[in-house]
């Protein structure tokens, strides 16, 4: 079983190489009671608690930008204007960019976007999505900060010799400006922060604890190798217990 979005894209790309697994893979990061509620909700919340907890700034008069707007994007932006930040969205995917403008937000590419952030946070699961191009256009005193699963979203190599001027916090000369580094580029929540709130949490693990459940049943020992969504039989008591309680 497979709970991150970054470990399904690898098991997708070894099934497109054909080198997939002898055996079935259960994908339990798309159970909407995972994605819907850690993604979308959780992320967003404790990445901006710790951002705030070890820069010692809030996000009031603060240009955020966020870059991929799925899931994890769009919690991440939502509580970003809650909490005071004046937000926009770059997003390749027209869909993703026609939900972000239809949220209220200022939607672009990285390239035209990136002159006018003062935090930079990006929420793709790519790799390199903020390069060195990026960081010529960006404001002198930019925060670059990742929320996605994998620490290689921002190219720090071309950031240089950086300096810690607080814990988790580190100071880069580029092009003759500042720019600050926050949680060395990997998931600022976990790395940063305390990670997922125990009382939201224990709804993804519970989930995760039916999906092992299913893995020792008849039905998932028929399954044929490949990836395979984890049925809704699996994890809808879960559901249903959390909205009643």
């Amino acid at each position: 079983m497979e709970s991150t979005g970054s470990g399904i894209s690898r098991l997708r790309g070894l099934a497109a190489d054909g080198r997939f697994p002898p055996y079935p893979v259960f994908n339990c990061d798309d159970v909407p009671i995972k994605e819907g509620l850690h993604n979308r909700y959780l992320v967003g919340q404790t990445a901006w608690q710790a951002f705030m907890d070890r820069t010692q700034l809030s996000l009031h008069r603060k240009r955020v930008l966020v870059v991929g707007y799925g899931l994890v994007g769009r919690g991440v932006a939502l509580m970003a204007r809650s909490l005071g930040g004046a937000v926009s969205v770059a997003e390749q995917d027209p869909a993703r960019a026609l939900e972000a403008r239809y949220d209220g937000f200022l939607v672009g590419t990285l390239d035209d976007l990136a002159g006018t952030a003062d935090v930079v946070v990006t929420a793709t699961g790519a790799r390199h999505v903020v390069s060195a191009r990026h960081f010529d256009r960006l404001p002198d005193g930019c925060f670059l900060m990742n929320v996605g699963h994998l620490g290689d979203e921002i190219d720090i190599e071309p950031l240089g010799e950086r300096r810690e001027v607080l814990p988790f916090v580190e100071e880069a000369r580029v092009a003759g400006k500042t720019l600050y580094l926050f949680a060395g580029g990997a998931m600022a929540n976990l790395t940063a922060g305390q990670g997922d709130t125990l009382n939201s949490f224990d709804i993804t693990m519970a989930a995760m604890l039916a999906g092992l459940r299913y893995l020792f049943s008849e039905e998932a020992s028929l399954c044929p190798p490949g990836l395979h969504p984890l049925p809704r039989s699996a994890w809808e008591g879960v559901a249903r217990r959390a909205a009643a309680g």
